[in-house]
């Protein structure tokens, strides 16, 4: 059996919001804006945890809007397809268990949502990449973040500056929403959304939110005309689960596997 990511490194990795240091000005005092963040709620107990080993230069920490290594998984959801996927291209993949920490079974049931948050699960992403980096077959330089729907906003969150002690190299978006472009930082994000996708709106919040940014912060979206959620991984036909459409789409998928490939190459490998 593999074990957990220790609480320690958990508290540790991500307890409080990194400082930012630069020498003092002699031009007199420096008056930043304030930058406003979500804290993110530790779980009391350790995360498991599965990891995949591949031969190859980089790592990319899974991320998904439910937690493979439960019995309990949202239907519709195939994190393992990605580990596979992942694997066959060279990548490491680590599979954080965010939820039974927290006593949830699925995030995507209305009454848990608040108790697992996107921005709790930065806190994950941090204290994997942390463990991570402690292993001899991981280049520490070379990790990343993927994820789907819930997973994907974290991943959009994880490349924002107030987290960038995790260090992480880029992020996938599959889906989720992104939040607050004042606070992106300099991390290359790929965002990938239908446009019928009405679960967060995230084509419509994504390509307002690239639209904030400046030059410097990579950015790229590639969004799908009359593609629902879960168009990489969803059921063959129209599903509606809590009010919303579910379909796998091929064209989509395969298009957006393709662009992934290739972006998860030129920033981890090169």
């Amino acid at each position: 059996m593999i074990p957990p990511i220790p609480p320690p490194l958990a508290a540790t990795a991500f307890g409080g919001l990194p400082a930012v240091v630069a020498p003092a000005s002699a031009g007199g005092a420096i008056s930043p804006p304030p930058i406003l963040v979500r804290q993110p709620r530790m779980p009391a107990g350790p995360l498991p945890r599965d990891i995949a080993i591949a031969r190859g230069q980089g790592s990319v920490a899974g991320r998904d809007r439910s937690a493979w290594l439960q019995r309990s998984v949202h239907p519709f959801t195939r994190l393992p397809d990605w580990a596979h996927r992942l694997n066959g291209w060279g990548y490491a993949v680590l599979m954080p268990d965010s939820m039974t920490p927290r006593g949830v079974r699925n995030v995507c049931d209305p009454a848990d949502q608040p108790k697992v948050t996107a921005w709790d699960r930065v806190g994950d992403v941090g204290a994997a990449a942390a463990w991570l980096r402690t292993q001899p077959e991981i280049d520490p330089a070379r990790i990343g973040v993927l994820g789907l729907s819930h997973g994907g906003a974290t991943a959009a969150l994880a490349v924002q500056a107030p987290y960038a002690a995790m260090r992480p190299r880029a992020a996938v978006d599959y889906y989720g929403p992104c939040f607050d472009p004042r606070l992106h930082g300099a991390v290359p994000l790929l965002v990938l959304a239908g446009e019928a996708d009405d679960w967060g709106d995230p084509a419509k919040r994504c390509r307002a939110y690239g639209n904030e940014l400046r030059p410097g912060q990579p950015f790229e979206i590639h969004t799908y005309p009359e593609v629902y959620h879960g168009f990489d991984a969803g059921p063959t036909t129209k599903t509606v689960y809590d009010g919303h459409i579910l379909e796998y789409d091929r064209a989509a998928a395969e298009d957006s596997v393709a662009r992934v490939r290739t972006f998860l190459d030129r920033q981890l490998k090169n």
